[in-house]
């Protein structure tokens, strides 16, 4: 009855934590970075325009084909047509400028600029169609089957689209770019030729509206009608030391108020308050005791090598941690210190969490005595029938003997 209850108030708590957020945001979808797992979603696999997270692609295939970042280009005003009619975000680069691919970047990514996006594409491709070709194979490559892009730069257009769940995945493949990583994080950025900083869109929104984004550690905005507010982030638990990356789209628009970088933040806050990790193993903790055979030791122990982590919201309960062993329960003589014996399964309820390679952490040492002792009956019946068989030989000696006598008379 007990266990029953356990289950019941953990699924009350599943089904409350999941109606507990309401954000704005038509589609959401967030991974615990430490275990790179879904912990929330909304609507993840849906369709979706994304506005200027298209650039996360933008920047990471630019990257990759760039040899030197610091090389300098030089724009011109045939790179930033059509931009103005159609509304475009640009920093307001001119005619005759001469930027690094560094610059290029920056502008691209952390103010969103149109005009930087055109220039990069154009210059490291030839025409902004041929460098979408390249972002296009690379989502193949990722098998991002969902997204399309006909263009660099996030403007709405037919059969430009995503899904929240494909544009996180992208976004975590992206971070372990160095050089993205670094963009992805900063804040602002002067150009190489001084003539203006850049801040990131993310700071300016922040600012405007008054809102506390400490525990952001990065990223990217995006707007357009199609797409509504849109946020790819990354958020820092401190205290629990975790990182979760959480992707919104078609927030609804408002410049009153800015609902996605709120619905970020409520969903970080509800995370970092009511989610962390729970031992469900400590390291050294005494796991398995077994008996010995042959051994001056009775038995030996297996301590757990490490911690066994689960995350988990507060209904978590260390009553339901199981241990399920999979190995033999006696241990003879000169085992290898270090050999594998059997796997150890950590269970949380019904699911498994870990799996620890069980290894003999001490030596069992061999004893005569005790080997004797285990096997004292067996001797007794060797030395037994080993006079029997004896005397058994030396009858037929004997037989033998008297025959030969009594022929040869």
């Amino acid at each position: 009855m007990k266990k029953i209850l356990i289950i019941f108030v953990a699924l009350f708590m599943m089904i409350f934590n999941v109606n507990a957020l309401e954000i704005t945001s038509e589609h959401a979808v967030m991974y615990n970075l430490n275990d790179n797992k879904i912990v929330y979603e909304k609507n993840k696999d849906e369709i979706t325009s994304i506005a200027s997270l298209t650039k996360i692609m933008t920047t990471l295939v630019a990257i990759e084909q760039i040899a030197d970042i610091n090389k300098t280009v030089v724009l011109n005003n045939s790179m930033f047509e059509g931009l103005y009619e159609a509304e475009a975000a640009v920093i307001g680069l001119k005619d005759g400028q001469v930027l690094t691919y560094e610059d290029l970047l920056y502008g691209t990514f952390i103010s969103s600029g149109a005009d930087a996006t055109r220039a990069l594409t154009i210059s490291l491709a030839g025409s902004e169609t041929n460098f979408v070709k390249l972002m296009n194979d690379k989502a193949k490559e990722l098998g991002l089957v969902n997204t399309k892009y006909i263009n660099a730069t996030g403007l709405d257009e037919i059969g430009q689209t995503s899904t929240v769940d494909e544009v996180a995945r992208l976004l975590k493949v992206a971070l372990e770019n160095k050089l993205f990583k670094t963009i992805f994080e900063s804040r602002s950025y002067t150009l190489s030729d001084d003539s203006m900083t850049i801040y990131s869109t993310l700071s300016n929104t922040s600012i405007r509206y008054g809102l506390n984004i400490n525990s952001v550690v990065g990223a990217k905005t995006g707007y357009t009608d199609d797409a509504g507010f849109c946020l790819a982030s990354v958020g820092h638990d401190k205290t629990n030391d975790i990182k979760y990356l959480l992707v919104t789209t078609k927030a609804p628009i408002s410049f009153e108020k800015a609902n996605h970088l709120e619905d970020a933040i409520e969903v970080y806050d509800y995370y970092f308050n009511n989610y962390k990790y729970y031992n469900l193993v400590d390291k050294d903790a005494k796991l398995l005791t077994f008996d010995t055979k042959y051994s001056k030791l009775k038995n030996v122990s297996f301590k757990a090598p490490y911690d066994v982590k689960y995350y988990s919201d507060s209904s978590f309960n260390k009553e339901q941690v199981r241990l399920k062993y999979n190995g033999p329960d006696v241990l003879k003589p000169f085992t290898k210190v270090g050999k594998e014996i059997g796997t150890l399964d950590i269970m949380y309820g019904d699911q498994k969490v870990n799996t620890i390679s069980v290894t003999l952490q001490e030596k069992v040492p061999f004893s005569i005595i005790q080997f004797l002792k285990s096997n004292i009956v067996i001797i007794i019946l060797i030395i037994i029938l080993g006079r029997i068989i004896k005397k058994r030989k030396r009858k037929k000696k004997t037989i033998k003997r008297y025959n030969r006598r009594y022929r040869k008379k």
